[in-house]
């Protein structure tokens, strides 16, 4: 997703915060709520009050799209643009050209990812459908809890759809693998960033195209990257899911929570058990590593590409040293600032094995899964480089 919104909510930012919530407090009231009157099991989450409030929040109906023909046309070019020169620099090529390339007003992107998240939380639905048991109580129990989930993930789908900019839509879970992705491009919130930094209108959407765009090379360029984050979804999931059916030991939680702060770890990772821990660490591995080495193409490619590069770079970083207290808030409680963390150490490691060793070396980390950093590797690069470099001899 764009390098300013960097929360990658498409790489399940809010799906894994709902996930590890979903094992404990308000789903474990849940998880023995009854059937409705008429016997059928209640979803985890009120899906339409969700969609109300995420487009009240969104405020989608204030920001529609100007000139979309144009921006439309625009946005492909780009994308054409960017395609052989992230080519060069992957020496990577994709089977087809880039052509699924969407403009999206605020609602557009809403509907796309409330479809998404319903087919990532299906897994734990079906656990909790089937923990559902008769009772009047836990009926009521159910209503409550679903009304509660769903408000909350409108409320974090309706925020975010006020600051994404750009997104990849790799259709993860596809049972096809030749299912290509298709990138979306949220065109009013483009205009607003563009026209309160006041920097160039094409360079701006030219170095959010390169970003977006390496991200298509990254999982369609390379098959097995997109297999790969499925397995460790799925794993995820299903740990999450078997949390669900079996929670009986809060004793369990407060003690791993205790542990945790004298450790000085975030509050979602004091949430998950041990097994969690590894499976959580793995993608959030995978996860720095696809928006860091975005990030970096962006800006190795833009540096050279766009006559007011610096103007870009230095007017979105001041932007995120301002952000507003509100937001810094959001990002806690929603854990976004673990994920901004963990893209930032995602550039950082491929900046300096790019400065090391080159940039061959560097897209070894897309030859196959073996070669893939752990989130140790991305915060020390040169543990990396010292095993790939092993393997090489």
């Amino acid at each position: 997703m764009s390098p300013i919104r960097n929360t990658d909510l498409r790489r399940l930012g809010g799906l894994l915060l709902l996930g590890v919530v979903a094992g404990y407090g308000v789903r474990y009231v849940a998880s023995k709520a009854s059937a409705a009157a008429a016997n059928k099991p209640l979803s985890l989450a009120d899906w339409d009050l969700a969609r109300r409030i995420a487009l009240r929040v969104s405020e989608s109906a204030e920001h529609p799209v100007r000139d979309r023909a144009i921006r439309q046309a625009q946005y492909q070019e780009m994308v054409a643009q960017s395609e052989p020169l992230i080519a060069r620099y992957m020496n990577a090529h994709l089977a087809q050209p880039i052509s699924r390339v969407h403009v999206f007003d605020r609602r557009e992107w809403l509907e796309a990812n409330f479809f998404a998240f319903q087919q990532l939380l299906e897994p734990v639905e079906e656990i909790y459908r089937e923990a559902q048991v008769p009772g009047t109580l836990g009926t009521m129990f159910s209503l409550v809890n679903r009304q509660i989930i769903g408000t909350q993930l409108g409320v974090l789908l309706g925020f975010l759809a006020r600051r994404v900019l750009g997104q990849y839509d790799l259709s993860l879970l596809s049972p096809d693998p030749a299912v290509r992705g298709a990138l979306y491009f949220v065109e009013p919130n483009i205009a607003k960033i563009q026209s309160i930094l006041g920097v160039s209108d094409e360079e701006f959407r030219l170095w959010i195209a390169l970003h977006e765009t390496s991200h298509v090379f990254e999982f369609e360029a390379f098959p097995w990257v997109r297999s790969h984050f499925q397995g460790l979804l799925r794993e995820f999931l299903g740990q999450v899911s078997e949390q669900i059916s079996s929670f009986s030991d809060l004793t369990k939680v407060i003690e791993r929570i205790r542990l945790g702060r004298a450790q000085g770890k975030h509050w979602i990772e004091l949430m998950l058990t041990p097994a969690q821990q590894q499976s959580f660490d793995k993608l959030q591995a995978l996860m720095s590593l696809v928006e860091g080495y975005s990030n970096h193409i962006m800006n190795a490619i833009g540096r050279d590409l766009l006559p007011h590069f610096d103007q870009i770079e230095q007017r979105v970083e001041q932007r995120k040293i301002n952000r507003p207290l509100f937001e810094e808030v959001f990002n806690r409680i929603t854990g976004m600032d673990l994920k901004l963390a963990q893209y930032q150490q995602g550039e950082q490691f491929i900046d300096a094995i790019v400065a090391q060793r080159g940039v061959d070396f560097a897209n070894r980390v897309w030859e196959r899964p073996e070669n893939l950093p752990s989130m140790d590797e991305i915060r020390n690069p040169e543990r990396w480089i010292a095993r790939i470099g092993e393997h090489s001899r």
